[in-house]
């Protein structure tokens, strides 16, 4: 009996345990997913210093100065030295951007704001306590969590990590993914077809789709032909290799369907068999040494839109991603979609704006359509895609 393909997903994340960790470096860990907490160990900056290239004054100067009062320069610091001075009332030290401030600085006068004149300084106008100074820990405090468990690591997050030191990251392995495409007529790309013979496109589409996913495509080294003996060795290769398998094809109940057959001789334990929803109606899903097998349908429009809601959620939570759920919202109909549905389906379609802070979905009724805007998924309930309707919109 079908299910619904919300079961179907809770089922899938139910045996996607998050991957063991491990170090890699800071600078490979683009959009790889944290695997703790992480806590600044220091303070960024790790002292006080200059916002502007200028002139440092100390308190009391500050308080007392006015237009005719000067000062005397006795010192210059570089952004990256200590060798730095200390200030008494009556003179400065110019500093650069990012340079260590003087001990006793109460403020910094902007390099273009003060007048030089016989070897002295004239900052004229009053500042402010704290003008033009970046104090210790202002960027990043000591202690302030600076990364979640389960974060997916962005050139911003891996920035701030940088700026504490961080060499090594701890983030979850990347999931191994077997892709196995069935069919006697298929053919690999740069062969030449023959009669009756079409180019395995299947086998591209799954290894980008789950290179997007965040996790590694391992290629099956040719197509399972239709046959039940070498759709299960393939299998149980894929099981050897990878942390989940996916087959494309060989859903159906014709003679060359073999692929249940082929669990059944594993026995592999069933998930289920069959999604409420079109495409997926003959997908089916099975754990096999607690590997998850995922069997979709041979079309790849059918592939691509199920990759995207059943099985790119239950790879998230394999790499142990917490915030990357599954965001449906509500979306106005642009255009009406091609043959309503009597049932549950899945549509292809692109985001459009038609005005000021108002959007709309553009169903694309042709898998050679591709969108030139944002990308959907459409989850149409039965009956539902005419113009102007609001039905449910995923961004993929």
């Amino acid at each position: 009996m079908a299910i619904s393909l919300e079961d179907a997903v809770t089922l899938g994340k139910k045996w996607a345990n998050p991957l063991d960790p491990e170090y890699i470096d800071l600078n490979e860990a683009v959009q790889r997913i944290s695997a703790q907490d992480f806590i600044a160990p220091i303070s960024v900056p790790g002292f006080d210093r200059s916002a502007v290239d200028g002139l440092a004054v100390c308190q009391e100067d500050l308080l007392t100065m006015d237009e005719n009062s000067s000062l005397q320069c006795i010192a210059q610091a570089m952004a990256g030295t200590s060798l730095v001075p200390d200030i008494c009332r009556g003179e400065t030290v110019r500093v650069m951007t990012g340079a260590m401030l003087p001990r006793g600085t109460a403020a910094v006068y902007k390099q273009e704001e003060v007048i030089e004149k016989d070897g002295l300084i004239y900052p004229g106008r009053k500042l402010k306590p704290g003008a033009n100074i970046q104090v210790q820990g202002s960027d990043i405090p000591i202690g302030i969590k600076l990364l979640a468990k389960g974060v997916v690591l962005d050139a911003e997050r891996i920035e701030r990590m940088a700026c504490c030191g961080v060499e090594k990251v701890l983030v979850y392995r990347r999931p191994r993914v077997y892709i196995i495409n069935t069919g006697n007529e298929l053919v690999l790309p740069g062969k030449l077809l023959q009669p009756g013979q079409i180019y395995h496109s299947n086998r591209s589409l799954l290894a980008a789709k789950v290179a997007l996913a965040g996790a590694t495509p391992v290629l099956a080294e040719v197509g399972a032909t239709d046959e039940e003996q070498l759709i299960t060795e393939e299998i149980q290769k894929g099981i050897n290799t990878a942390d989940m398998v996916i087959i494309s094809g060989g859903t159906g109940s014709g003679l060359a369907d073999l692929v249940q057959e082929s669990l059944g001789k594993l026995n592999a334990s069933s998930l289920f068999k069959g999604i409420d929803i079109i495409p997926g109606r003959s997908s089916a899903a099975a754990v096999y040494k607690s590997n998850l097998i995922y069997n979709l349908a041979g079309r790849p429009g059918a592939v691509s839109l199920l990759f995207e809601v059943l099985i790119k959620p239950v790879l998230f939570s394999l790499q142990g991603a917490l915030h990357k759920e599954q965001n449906w919202f509500e979306i106005i109909l642009e255009a009406p979609v091609k043959k309503i549905s009597a049932g549950r389906c899945l549509r292809r379609a692109e985001m459009i704006f038609v005005g000021p802070s108002q959007s709309r979905a553009r169903p694309l009724n042709d898998w050679n359509i591709f969108p030139q805007e944002l990308p959907l998924v459409l989850d149409l309930k039965p009956g539902q895609g005419k113009a102007g309707e609001v039905v449910s919109a995923m961004m993929i």
